[in-house]
């Protein structure tokens, strides 16, 4: 098969790659943004992030092992760290479709940073993967993505956004005070 045919170069994988890595760009270039407009961005991206991740294509593969994490865990402590310091007091959120919610007495409670530091680094993992331009590492970080999807970045996705709607009209608001 010719490479350009690969699924790996697809629309929806490429339209995917270029919002991933957008998304991925502007966590990692936070100085000196102010939580309002973080928020406000993050209200647009994590949507979009979503239905770029529900429109991509399945793959199936072979074997394991061509794709390695590139973040590593010092990378995502580093982020989580600078998002939770730039969200502050709106970081925390009550989770109601959490797993847990059943064999709780008391609420579940997440934080906005480390869902989004999940799904960065889900996505960019796959970028780092995808930039090196191999067709097996490619097809294996797409099924790896779309595995991850359907059992966490994508319920991530879904659930940190009602948490960043309520913090962005919560700063609106108080801005406006």
């Amino acid at each position: 098969m010719d490479d350009l045919q690969h699924v790996g170069y697809s629309r929806e994988v490429i339209e995917f790659v270029t919002v991933a890595k957008e998304f991925c760009n502007y966590l990692e270039n936070l100085d000196e943004v102010e939580t309002s407009t973080f928020l406000s961005k993050m209200q647009k991206f994590i949507p979009l992030i979503y239905l770029k991740g529900s429109l991509l294509p399945s793959c199936e593969i072979d074997s394991l092992g061509w794709a390695e994490d590139h973040v590593t865990e010092e990378d995502y402590n580093q982020l989580h760290s600078t998002l939770k310091s730039l969200l502050g007091e709106h970081d925390e959120y009550l989770e109601v479709f959490d797993d847990n919610m059943q064999y709780s007495e008391a609420p579940v409670v997440n934080t906005i940073s480390e869902k989004l530091a999940d799904i960065y680094q889900d996505l960019k993992n796959f970028i780092c993967a995808y930039r090196g331009g191999m067709t097996e590492v490619i097809e294996e970080a797409l099924w790896q993505l779309n595995s991850n999807f359907e059992s966490y970045w994508g319920k991530s996705c879904a659930n940190v956004l009602r948490a960043i709607h309520a913090a962005v009209y919560k700063v609106n608001n108080n801005e406006g005070n």
